[in-house]
């Protein structure tokens, strides 16, 4: 039975990716836009305003932001299937646990965001052109900051479409939720330098998952010092991906009525 569980799942992330290949390299380009502006105007152009030697940082800050961007789409066609062609019920029809439809999903989504954001890396670093002293880039802790920030995107995803009743009010959880999550979620800023300036903002931003993503991936990129501690970002994260799943599950149940 398990072996029969793992081929069903096995095909259907299959499906997924092959459905996603048609549209990845154009998003891909897109992205890759957008990065390299970003970083371009930070490295070479806010020097010329008093911001010198911000453009390493900011390349932290971008990088994570690829997969909360590319979660909007994903968000928008996993809801719009709820709400009209519903290809997820005959999902739930398999011969398999109805959680376990909903671990592909994420499964999928997964790879494309970390595929996505390892992408960009190079992009990033071209952009920089020699800005970021690649002796103080620990890559094992960067392929981990990586892979524990996709799969919360991943588990994420399902959260924000069980929670988003139709396509029309996506906008409204958007702007009201997850666009605040980000703005203060360490994108321009570290968390201890926010503590220094406002040491209450910093605690309350405790709470959101971004800083912990953010903060993970500097420290792979700059080392450790100026940030939280990698190991317990990490863990931070684990937890909040966890209890968005666990949350997205409950809520997904709810909606679609399955077992």
């Amino acid at each position: 039975m398990i072996r029969s569980y793992i081929r069903t799942c096995k095909q259907l992330v299959y499906t997924d990716l092959m459905l996603y290949k048609q549209t990845f390299f154009d998003k891909a380009i897109n992205i890759g836009i957008w990065v390299s502006l970003n970083i371009i105007i930070t490295n070479y152009v806010m020097p010329f305003f008093g911001l010198a030697n911000f453009g390493p940082v900011q390349f932290g800050g971008t990088i994570v932001a690829v997969g909360l961007f590319e979660l909007h789409s994903n968000v928008i066609d996993l809801v719009a299937d709820i709400e009209g062609d519903r290809i997820i019920n005959y999902y739930l029809t398999l011969p398999i646990p109805s959680a376990l439809v909903f671990a592909c999903k994420s499964i999928y989504y997964f790879i494309i965001y970390a595929t996505l954001t390892c992408a960009m890396l190079p992009v990033g670093y071209i952009c920089l052109w020699g800005a970021l002293d690649l002796a103080q880039v620990s890559f094992y802790k960067l392929i981990l900051a990586i892979l524990f920030q996709s799969a919360f995107y991943a588990c994420f995803v399902l959260w924000v479409s069980s929670v988003t009743p139709n396509v029309a009010l996506l906008g409204n959880v958007w702007r009201r939720f997850i666009s605040p999550m980000w703005l203060i979620g360490g994108f321009q800023f570290s968390w201890l330098s926010l503590h220094a300036a406002l040491p209450w903002l910093a605690y309350c931003n405790a709470l959101n998952p971004m800083i912990y993503i953010t903060e993970s991936t500097r420290v792979a990129l700059l080392g450790q010092t100026g940030y939280a501690n990698f190991w317990l970002c990490l863990a931070v994260i684990a937890c909040f991906s966890t209890l968005c799943f666990i949350i997205a599950l409950r809520n997904l149940k709810k909606r679609l009525d399955f077992v």
